[in-house]
């Protein structure tokens, strides 16, 4: 879901839909409907004007719906776009900033939704293997872009097979193949 942003005056200099409470409800339905729903977003900081506030109720956002991945960029400007009138107002300082307060937010959000993980089986489709063990995907993670799982054990690379999930990193999960 490529939100850009959750603060309804900064959504409307971006030209993008501000209306955040049906994307609240929204997703609140998608979770109920599909429990293990992985969600993903991506975020643009430093967007001309933001201010102090309009960027902390970003952060409070990520805070509340626990988002399982988020990409986030810096605003850069760029002349003939439809943020050109607007201006570049927003130090390069400032958006680096903003942009680590951001990642470190969802790293410890990414670590604890992983974590949930713990003791739960998924379906892994294998990527790659060697020294004892494999990597690979489950529903949750976008090639190149999100987590590995890894595997105990050397599985055929291809290979569709449940694995029992032991262990949670920021972005990764660890577990072993489960023998039926």
């Amino acid at each position: 879901i490529p939100l850009q942003h959750a603060h309804p005056d900064v959504l409307k200099r971006m030209k993008r839909p501000a209306d955040m409470d049906w994307v609240r409800r929204t997703i609140e339905k998608m979770r109920k409907a599909i429990p293990d729903l992985a969600i993903r977003t991506t975020f643009i900081v430093g967007y001309p004007g933001e201010t102090d506030a309009e960027f902390s109720a970003l952060l409070d956002f990520m805070q509340e719906i626990q988002f399982d991945h988020v990409g986030a960029f810096p605003f850069s400007f760029e002349p003939g776009t439809s943020s050109e009138p607007l201006g570049d107002t927003v130090s390069e300082s400032v958006k680096q900033a903003r942009m680590q307060a951001l990642m470190s937010l969802q790293e410890n959000i990414s670590l604890m939704r992983n974590q949930a993980w713990i003791g739960k089986p998924l379906t892994v489709l294998i990527e790659g293997q060697g020294d004892g063990i494999s990597v690979g995907r489950s529903f949750r993670d976008a090639p190149e872009i999100d987590g590995l799982v890894i595997v105990e054990n050397e599985i055929e690379v291809g290979s569709l097979v449940p694995v029992l999930i032991n262990g949670a990193m920021t972005h990764d999960l660890t577990g072993s193949l489960v023998i039926e």
